[in-house]
């Protein structure tokens, strides 16, 4: 078959101009039942459990509260200087883990808890004695001697090295995550996050880098300002920081989510796809150059991390804390907005709103928002788009041994689909497996969602605001049911 030779920016024409999710999750969160509530999760919480005892739980714990918008943040979150709404939020956090162990202790039950992550919001909100307070909590509900990974989130303007020492020896914290996001003065002014890189120079001492196995950056690509140069000098600036990963993400634009997102764009327009590529091209190269290795879809690590080791065994995972190590996430949080995925088997949402997320909870019921359960199609079609996400791969006999299914024939539309991608040189098909080449890494979101059933390539984009106004008119439906308890 001859193969098409289109340039990278015709590539990107291309394909780039379709609306496609990340795939953290599928089928994505706008398809989830809103009739889905606490008896409904607390059912699956325990049948789940109950087979499946011994598989290793990622724990997330949610702190809505950020001190500063940051104008580009499409996060569940509160803006707030006033310390007492976090003490205010705590005893409701405190209360589901409660609910949440009560449960279990019930019905003979226990997590193996592996993975603790702290998000936000901004977890750094909390002071010391509130953040051992909740460490401590959880260590009376789980064994910590069996987490491997425990992250907390850091707003480097909010501590200082003395501050990540106490997480580390205090509270056993041993995996960093910086909210970087980009280096430049100008771009930091114009999404109101400005940071200079000498602050991460203070924080990161030499006893800081010794007491954490992984210092992660996030760098977000498509910021406003943002072009070759720019990104040339900041990725120039992670390499001497030397982070052992750097986790890329995409900008979404989503003025509906976040009002203060317009001003970002006040001084003129996001970089458009083709600077997007070229953004995302200078990240490949410059660190590849410096050492790191690509892991997965958006994430790089020097080889002396965890995480690549973690991929060459397949033991990593894309989910909406990025890629981490560990394997298949059983993913169990509590805090706002919170999402959870038991296997293959089971999402949950908590509720968004702090008023209907307190109002569950006066009730003694969990905060439950929305849920699903998957059907067999939903477990198949996730575990193709987290293996195409992940190791860019759908390895037939894989399937076939999994689902007991003949791969290619069940794919036989999508692999059609696939044709003039294949002509494109962004994948390659054989007997054996689906392939993403290294060209068609940085357009994997738009090879996994061949694969959706729910928004696939033909959707139009008027029936994909259709389905966002119908989430939003369930989601006001859901409001009401807490707000009635």
């Amino acid at each position: 078959m001859k193969k098409n030779s289109l340039t990278p920016t015709d590539l990107v024409r291309k394909y780039y101009q379709t609306l496609v999710f990340n795939y953290a999750e599928y089928p994505t969160c706008d398809h989830w039942n809103y009739n889905y509530r606490s008896d409904d999760y607390k059912n699956s919480l325990i049948q789940w459990l109950k087979f499946n005892k011994e598989k290793p739980i990622f724990f997330y714990v949610h702190i809505p509260f950020c001190e500063q918008l940051c104008w580009f943040c499409t996060c569940s979150k509160m803006i707030t200087t006033n310390y007492k709404n976090v003490q205010d939020y705590l005893p409701y956090l405190y209360k589901e883990i409660d609910l949440l162990f009560d449960l279990l202790k019930k019905n003979n039950l226990k997590l193996n808890v592996k993975t603790v992550f702290f998000g936000g919001g901004s977890p750094t909100i909390l002071n010391r004695e509130d953040l051992k307070t909740l460490v401590d909590k959880l260590r009376n509900n789980f064994d910590f001697s069996k987490v491997d990974n425990f992250t907390v989130e850091i707003d480097p303007r909010r501590v200082d090295a003395d501050r990540l020492m106490y997480n580390h020896k205090v509270c056993g914290a041993n995996r960093l995550s910086f909210g970087m996001q980009d280096f430049d003065p100008t771009v930091q002014r114009r999404v109101n996050r400005v940071q200079p890189y000498e602050i991460f120079e203070k924080i990161l001492t030499d006893e800081v880098r010794q007491a954490y196995k992984t210092i992660a950056f996030d760098l977000l690509v498509g910021q406003p300002g943002q072009n070759k140069k720019t990104m040339n000098d900041t990725c120039d600036k992670i390499i001497k920081l030397k982070p052992t990963v750097v986790q890329t993400s995409l900008l979404a634009y989503k003025p509906w989510v976040n009002k203060a997102s317009i001003r970002m764009v006040e001084e003129g327009p996001l970089p458009d796809f083709i600077e997007r590529k070229e953004l995302l091209d200078v990240i490949n190269k410059k660190l590849a150059d410096a050492g790191y290795i690509r892991v997965a879809f958006e994430s790089y690590a020097l080889p002396s991390d965890p995480m690549v080791k973690a991929m060459k065994n397949k033991e990593v995972h894309y989910g909406a804390s990025g890629t981490q190590t560990g394997g298949r996430v059983n993913f169990i949080g509590v805090g706002s907005s919170t999402k959870g995925n038991l296997g293959d088997d089971y999402y949950s949402q908590n509720f968004y709103d702090l008023p209907s997320y307190k109002k569950c909870l006066d009730k003694n019921i969990f905060p439950i928002f929305r849920g699903l359960k998957l059907s067999q199609d939903d477990k198949i079609r996730q575990h193709a788009t987290q293996q195409l996400r992940t190791y860019w791969k759908i390895d037939f006999a894989d399937f076939e041994n999994r689902f007991k299914i003949d791969c290619k024939e069940y794919f036989a539309k999508e692999i059609e689909s696939l044709r003039d991608m294949e002509n494109d040189g962004l994948v390659e098909i054989s007997d054996q497996c689906i392939l993403i080449t290294k060209v068609g890494q940085d357009f994997a979101q738009f090879i996994t969602n061949r694969f959706d059933v729910y928004d696939p390539p033909n959707k139009s984009y008027s029936d994909r605001l259709e389905t966002i106004k119908k989430a939003k008119q369930d989601q006001e439906m859901a409001k009401e049911y807490a707000k009635n308890l």
